[in-house]
């Protein structure tokens, strides 16, 4: 706690400010002290304890409640701050395909697809069948799954 402040607390005490007496400059500066000050709120807090009988009962405390919530600002129905609509560069989608795009060039220049596939690179069969494409792909990929449930039941 600073020494201006303890003067100030020291010269007006606590029931001042308890009792609503004072200038509201002298208001405000206690609550921007109690705000401040932990050692300040821990004092004031036990001079609430010690003049807890001088200070007026609330009698209706649901009507004082009513009333306070009646006096605050209606403010729309959103809770949370509405975000603002436009999108930071990294979060465009344009961004992500160009990443992925480069990413894509840099691992084929690499060399880094070739390692990954080791075993036999023949996928399609030869065309001495007289079968379309895509029927030689399906074959070969059906092959392929074949391999790798025989393989992992062994």
């Amino acid at each position: 706690m600073k020494d201006s402040e303890k003067h100030f607390m020291g010269t007006n005490g606590f029931k001042t400010y308890l009792t609503g007496q004072g200038t509201p400059a002298e208001r405000e500066k206690w609550e921007d002290i109690l705000l401040e000050d932990e050692e300040a709120l821990s004092l004031y807090m036990e001079s609430l304890d010690e003049w807890k009988d001088g200070i007026p009962e609330l009698v209706d405390q649901v009507s004082f409640v009513n009333k306070v919530m009646e006096g605050l600002p209606v403010t729309g129905n959103s809770i949370e701050p509405q975000r603002q609509t436009r999108k930071r560069w990294y979060e465009r989608t344009l961004f992500h395909y160009a990443v992925a795009a480069s990413l894509t060039l840099l691992f084929m220049s690499s060399g880094v697809f070739d390692r990954l596939m080791t075993g036999n690179m023949d996928v399609v069969v030869p065309n001495d069948s007289g079968g379309s494409y895509s029927e030689q792909v399906i074959q070969a990929t059906s092959g392929w799954l074949e391999q790798i449930m025989t393989d992992g039941n062994q």
